[in-house]
């Protein structure tokens, strides 16, 4: 592998890493509303299969 390869590979892995730790980082220090948006979601998933059941049932 030539030098350049190298680097950037290196580059990729270290800019990788760093966006890994600082988005763990995030979810840890917001837990609370990262619960929040689960329940949301959720919420959402739930109401949306209502709808596609009622309108399989639609016959």
């Amino acid at each position: 592998m030539s030098q350049d390869k190298i680097r950037s590979k290196a580059l990729k892995l270290i800019i990788g890493f760093t966006l890994v730790v600082l988005g763990v980082s995030c979810i840890l220090v917001f837990w609370k509303d990262v619960v929040s948006v689960f329940k949301g979601f959720g919420g959402i998933v739930l109401a949306l299969s209502g709808l596609l059941a009622m309108y399989t049932a639609k016959d």
